[in-house]
């Protein structure tokens, strides 16, 4: 018998159109819906593209594009007419990396110069981790918890082992969908890792608890090291190969004593009397290949097993992970980890993290399977934080269950000599009852408008929760505050009274501190569009745990 015609390749456009219906509903149930109906009509062989584009991780990775690149290609005419098809977009940015930047550059241009208004902004969305379609991974394996007839913890199992969602939907609804999905670890494909979740104190995380480990959370670059004899890979959280840019330590990892490995942890750059540097610091030295500051080092900060020598410990209990972990990694490459059930010592092992110059620590439930995000309470965080009073310069339209509400604040320091100085943007901490305020609010005070932005005169006072603070390039103060979130509007308080630009750079580390020692006036004429929505393409994709 004849097999059937095969279905022709989908439009670009038709992941636009999908990605636009998404983030116009606030339903998981529709949300998941417009998934499964798109992804019945995917052709098998697309299928692993599709799925990587519709949460935010093309396959083509890290192509060196960013938002300027992006945003100078968006001022071209767009066609009016749908032409590209996901077959074809993905076979330009394979080719995309070959020759050096400027052709990476050229090559995504052209394919830019191709693409409708629609597909532009949610192929720049994709690209920069700026879908903001309200969903991303969660819903998506739902959606192939149906499409696949398998039960979801068996899903969830495929998304870890092979790596991501993609991959898996590849597994799971790809060419070779009739075989069993796979469930081990294979060695040098690396694993979907385990995350942690917020939690506000150190009680809340140690309630409910039997056994507990409390370790320093580390701010660095999330590792995953796969050996085979002397061969050693490290991949990144998104599943990127930074072997290269981890060469001072590979021969330490070469030299473990274990013949086959997979380890979870982190690499960081600290300096010459073992002081922790910022994250980003740490993210620049491994993406750079080598060329390190002088005097600093890269130090690895490693915390679980998941394979030894044959043996998976995915099911294992973490007791039983860091036993096999301690009998091969010594000491000087593993996280400071302290067992306890009491408060009062994780409280005083929490204070050292901080004196030592971490972010905080994270305490893990003995008794947990390793899971692919799982971010119940397993794994718990808890971080210092610290507020500033910042002053709204502008706020984007929001999208989807936002629609309609002015969201994504434009937050400004205070400069010395007069004015205001952004400093990063957050929708985060916002509650129905303060969009419908802030909408309100900021439109009586509005100086400007574009189709996305509202710029107002900067009247209004907003207290902002933020982890720290770091350099920044993307705004004109050089800075921008990490994990920011809305806490409350103080509108007793003045402009005038708002957080000096000058306070937030001495709050960056010693080295960054020094970097950035050029006034803001300076730092600005870099300054890209106003209404430019962030977001960065990376060696290391868009997220940090």
């Amino acid at each position: 018998m004849a097999s059937p015609n095969p279905p022709p390749p989908l439009e670009f456009v038709e992941l636009a159109h999908a990605s636009k219906r998404v983030a116009a509903t606030s339903s998981r149930l529709e949300k998941k819906q417009v998934f499964i109906e798109l992804l019945a009509r995917v052709p098998p062989r697309e299928i692993e593209a599709v799925v990587g584009w519709l949460v935010g991780e093309p396959l083509c990775g890290p192509l060196g594009v960013g938002p300027a690149h992006l945003w100078e290609m968006s001022r071209t005419a767009a066609p009016d007419a749908a032409q590209a098809t996901v077959e074809g977009v993905e076979e330009a940015l394979r080719r995309a990396p070959d020759g050096g930047r400027e052709q990476a550059v050229a090559r995504v241009a052209a394919l830019f110069a191709r693409l409708t208004e629609p597909e532009r902004a949610f192929f720049v969305g994709a690209l920069t981790g700026n879908l903001r379609q309200g969903s991303l991974g969660g819903v998506m394996l739902l959606a192939l918890v149906d499409l696949s007839g398998r039960p979801e913890q068996e899903v969830r199992r495929t998304v870890m082992v092979t790596g991501s969602i993609a991959r898996a939907a590849r597994a799971l609804l790809g060419p070779g969908r009739e075989e069993p999905p796979p469930t081990s670890v294979a060695l040098f494909h690396p694993l979907a890792p385990m995350l942690a979740s917020p939690a506000e104190t150190l009680k809340e995380a140690l309630e409910g608890i039997e056994a507990a480990v409390v370790e320093w959370k580390i701010d660095g670059v999330r590792v995953q090291v796969h050996k085979e004899g002397g061969r050693v890979s490290v991949y990144s959280r998104q599943g990127n190969d930074i072997t290269a840019g981890c060469e001072p330590v590979l021969d330490r990892l070469a030299a473990l004593d274990a013949e086959a490995a997979v380890i979870d942890g982190e690499i960081a750059l600290e300096g010459p009397g073992g002081e922790a540097r910022a994250f980003q610091d740490s993210f620049s030295a491994v993406a750079s290949k080598g060329a390190l500051p002088s005097g600093d080092r890269l130090r690895l900060y490693l915390f679980d097993c998941l394979h030894k020598d044959g043996r998976d410990l995915l099911d294992e209990p973490l007791s039983a992970r860091l036993e096999a972990f301690a009998a091969f990694v010594p000491p000087e490459l593993r996280v400071r980890q302290l067992r306890t059930a009491s408060a009062d010592e994780a409280e005083a092992f929490y204070a050292q993290a901080l004196a030592a110059g971490h972010e905080g620590v994270v305490v893990k439930d003995l008794g947990s399977p390793y899971r692919f995000g799982a971010r119940g309470r397993a794994w718990q965080k808890v971080k210092e934080f610290a507020t500033a009073d910042l002053v709204v310069l502008a706020a984007e339209w929001g999208s989807g269950r936002r629609t309609g509400y002015l969201s994504n604040l434009h937050l400004g320091a205070r400069e010395a000599g007069g004015g205001f100085c952004m400093v990063g943007k957050t929708f985060k901490g916002l509650t129905d009852a303060l969009l419908q305020w802030q909408t309100a609010k900021l439109q009586e005070l509005a100086t400007e408008r574009t189709a996305h932005v509202v710029f107002v005169r900067p009247e209004l006072v907003v207290e902002i929760r933020y982890s720290d603070v770091q350099r920044s390039p993307r705004y004109p103060g050089g800075i921008a505050l990490r994990f920011a979130r809305v806490e409350r509007y103080r509108e007793e308080k003045a402009a005038g009274e708002a957080e000096l630009l000058a306070d937030l750079v001495a709050k960056l580390p010693e080295p960054a501190r020094a970097a950035d020692a050029r006034p803001a006036a300076a730092r600005r004429k870099k300054r890209g569009p106003k209404n430019d929505a962030g977001g960065q393409l990376s060696l290391f994709g868009p997220t940090k745990d």
